[in-house]
């Protein structure tokens, strides 16, 4: 397994802690108790990964915290009254957003 899928696994913990404290969010009991399931999957898959460079590890995690930001941006955008009767399907919001992106 390479060590940037093993970090980007993570990318749930970002999208959790980003939504508690950026966006103010509540994040339910459940998905506060699977993180660390998560979390633990992820130090079991990098047990191995003990060659790694900083800089990976910082990109890999400016990556996560990006994407946590999207994930947050899309469900904010989502619950706009009336713009997802506009957009049709997640498909076309998913497009939307990733070409805005650039």
């Amino acid at each position: 397994v390479s060590f940037g899928q093993i970090v980007k696994a993570s990318e749930p913990a970002f999208a959790a802690v980003l939504s508690q404290f950026v966006y103010g969010s509540k994040v339910s009991k459940a998905k506060w108790l699977c993180l660390p399931i998560v979390i633990g999957g992820v130090i079991l898959a990098s047990v191995n990964e003990l060659d790694f460079a900083v800089s990976a590890l910082v990109s890999a995690c400016i990556a996560n915290l990006f994407a946590a930001f999207k994930g947050n941006e899309n469900k904010k955008l989502m619950s706009t009254e009336g713009l997802s009767d506009r957009l049709g399907s997640v498909g076309n919001q998913f497009a939307l957003t990733t070409i805005l992106g650039f």
